[in-house]
């Protein structure tokens, strides 16, 4: 079949469950021929205001007083919290109001719009440390690998901030600063140290910042907006996860028959772009123009709906149409989110730009009696779906299958089932146990893959991970796993972790 063939079916099936999102209830639609007014609800279902205020004895006499014994009267004694508290870690540098602190809030001043600005700083971030290794087709990778993520965000106010992050010990690519110990031609020091920016944006609100535009709070110039270097992620990482140049407006809280929220995100990009898998040691970031609409809406069905639509025109690559759709929901003991995500080249594919569709199933549910979580996710890709972009060092678009199918995210350690997807089916079935309390907890996990084409080979693998925080700043990860694919050598890999967070 064509690409221009596939290319409709897939537009069809998306397009159809589009209309299926956005109409909700058709069938209340057409009663009468006219829906009422969001006004005219509210008249005939809400009580008239007196009576609510009646029932609150909200109107009294002036010569009335409160007594001691009114069941309505706010008590003054202070009741103990039923949660002990939990002291948040400190960051490494805090300037201004403490971050989810308490007591009083300094008054800040006034910009020359009328918005109180407030400013505090915070630098933030997670440093790891990792001794791995990993064998495939006879080869082994020792190494101890470092990475310190490092933030800061400059708050001018609850809803405006200017953030930046780095990478100064490594790089998305798998370089690293630390040490090789196999393979013995490539051993010794390692030193990836750098001083770039891997993130620099800045996001606001036009509401807050232009308060005389709405001093009644009774309009729409509650919009959203970011601009800068600033991550990227769609339908949970499998149509996009990257960090790249472009500017989003939101606008949120939009009410509708049917539709609790919906919030709709305008987008435009323009440069650094990873595009295809981005797989680890292949960054071929570039500049290209990205165009896109994402909304999500929480629905009467009492789900939550995802619909995206990106375009991209690419001058060193082929353009194509990029289209997610997801629902989220509970049917009763059981947790779900399905996805279906497609790839359309403009004209014909490359190695970067396929054309296909991957669909997704996640299902999961916490056992009785306890906060066990049991979980069953599968994956299949029709033809060959590419995402739009991804960073060489957050996997493939299955990455959030399970352990078995996600990278660790530093240095050269390999993804136990992270071969290409092109055609292929497949699933992870875990089991999370909490060990006496969420600091302490261990994932069993067994995975497969196999190709819908005769000529390629499956694979299976049993992977496990076991964390457990100590204090508030300290966590402790060990990972192992064992893979083997028909007609290979089995692989295999093991790791030890220690990771801070200030």
């Amino acid at each position: 079949m064509s690409n221009k063939s596939n290319a409709c079916r897939y537009l069809g099936v998306l397009l159809w469950l589009a209309m299926f999102t956005l109409t909700g209830n058709p069938h209340a639609a057409a009663q009468d021929g006219k829906q009422p007014s969001a006004t005219e609800v509210r008249k005939q279902t809400e009580p008239p205001i007196a009576e609510g205020r009646n029932a609150v004895n909200f109107y009294r006499s002036p010569a009335e007083t409160i007594s001691s014994q009114d069941p309505l009267r706010l008590s003054n004694k202070i009741v103990q919290y039923p949660v002990d508290p939990v002291d948040r870690p400190d960051p490494l540098i805090e300037i201004g109001d403490p971050f989810i602190g308490n007591g009083p809030i300094r008054p800040g001043f006034k910009t020359f719009t009328g918005q109180m600005l407030q400013p505090s700083f915070l630098l933030f971030g997670i440093f790891r440390t990792a001794f791995q290794s990993f064998e495939k087709n006879g080869r082994n990778n020792l190494e101890w690998a470092n990475r310190l993520d490092l933030n800061g965000s400059l708050n001018l106010s609850g809803t405006e901030r200017l953030v930046f992050s780095m990478r100064p010990l490594d790089r998305e690519t798998g370089d690293y600063t630390g040490y090789n110990f196999e393979p013995n031609n490539d051993d010794g020091w390692r030193e990836e140290l750098n001083g770039r920016l891997t993130k620099l944006y800045f996001e606001g609100d036009l509401g807050e910042i232009f308060p005389g535009l709405d001093p009644t709070d009774s309009h729409t110039y509650d919009i959203g907006f970011s601009i800068g270097r600033q991550p990227i992620k769609l339908q949970d990482g499998m149509l996009m996860n990257d960090i790249i140049d472009m500017v989003g407006v939101t606008r949120n809280s939009l009410v509708f028959d049917g539709i609790a929220n919906l919030r709709l995100t305008g987008l435009y990009g323009w440069n650094r772009l990873n595009r295809g898998s981005g797989e680890l040691g292949d960054n071929h970031y570039h500049s290209a123009n990205l165009f896109g609409l994402l909304s999500e809406a929480d629905t009467a069905l009492n789900n939550t709906l995802a619909l995206d639509f990106i375009y991209v025109a690419d001058d060193q690559d082929e353009n194509a149409w990029y289209m997610g759709i997801a629902s989220t929901q509970r049917f009763g003991w059981l947790n779900s989110t399905f996805r279906v995500n497609a790839s359309i080249p403009e004209h014909s594919s490359s190695k970067n730009v396929g054309s296909g569709a991957l669909l997704l199933s996640q299902l999961s549910s916490t056992l009785p009696g306890s906060d066990d979580v049991v979980y069953f996710n599968t994956f299949w890709d029709v033809n060959r779906f590419t995402s739009i972009a991804q960073s060489p060092d957050v996997g493939s678009a299955v990455a959030n299958v399970g352990i078995l199918y996600g990278p660790v995210g530093m240095g050269r350690y390999g993804i136990p089932l992270g071969q290409q997807i092109d055609d292929t089916v497949g699933t992870a079935l875990g089991y999370q146990l909490f060990i006496g309390g969420i600091d302490d907890q261990l994932i069993f996990e067994v995975g497969a893959r196999t190709s819908t084409q005769e000529q390629e080979e499956g694979a299976v693998g049993l992977g496990a991970r076991y964390q457990r925080a100590i204090g508030r700043h300290h966590v402790l990860r060990l990972d192992g796993f064992v893979a083997g694919q028909e007609r290979e050598n089995v692989s295999y890999g093991l790791r030890t972790e220690w990771m801070v967070k200030f």
